[in-house]
């Protein structure tokens, strides 16, 4: 049987009690908010930051629920719980498009698990 490895995004979101304390959705976007950008500051200067799982995942949720004059994550958690009801709901759509995402999107971190 061939194991699919996911991503870090997608892994966060389909596990969040591994990752924060509560298992909300807005820990968990607080959380990958603070990967990405950890990631950024300890990108080498000269080298150019390609964000993997998390940039992706961050940059959907700013075109799907950001609103024009408004700070881009103002409104991700009111327009996911809008759109999918539910916080699991929400994780399960943050999950699928990350499960969406190119296979080698963490080549650079490393990252992945296979399941």
């Amino acid at each position: 049987m061939q194991r699919r490895k996911k991503n870090f995004a997608e892994l966060v979101c389909s596990r969040p009690q591994m990752w924060t304390v509560d298992e909300t959705l807005p820990e968990v976007i607080s959380f990958l908010s603070g990967v990405d950008y950890a990631r950024q500051v300890a990108t080498p200067e000269g080298d150019t930051y390609d964000g993997g799982s998390t940039r992706a995942l961050l940059d959907w949720l700013t075109a799907e629920f950001s609103v024009l004059g408004m700070a881009a994550n103002a409104n991700w958690i009111a327009g996911l719980r809008d759109r999918y009801g539910t916080d699991q709901a929400a994780l399960a759509a943050m999950q699928e498009y990350a499960g969406s995402l190119p296979a080698d999107v963490d080549r650079r971190f490393e990252i992945g698990y296979a399941e």
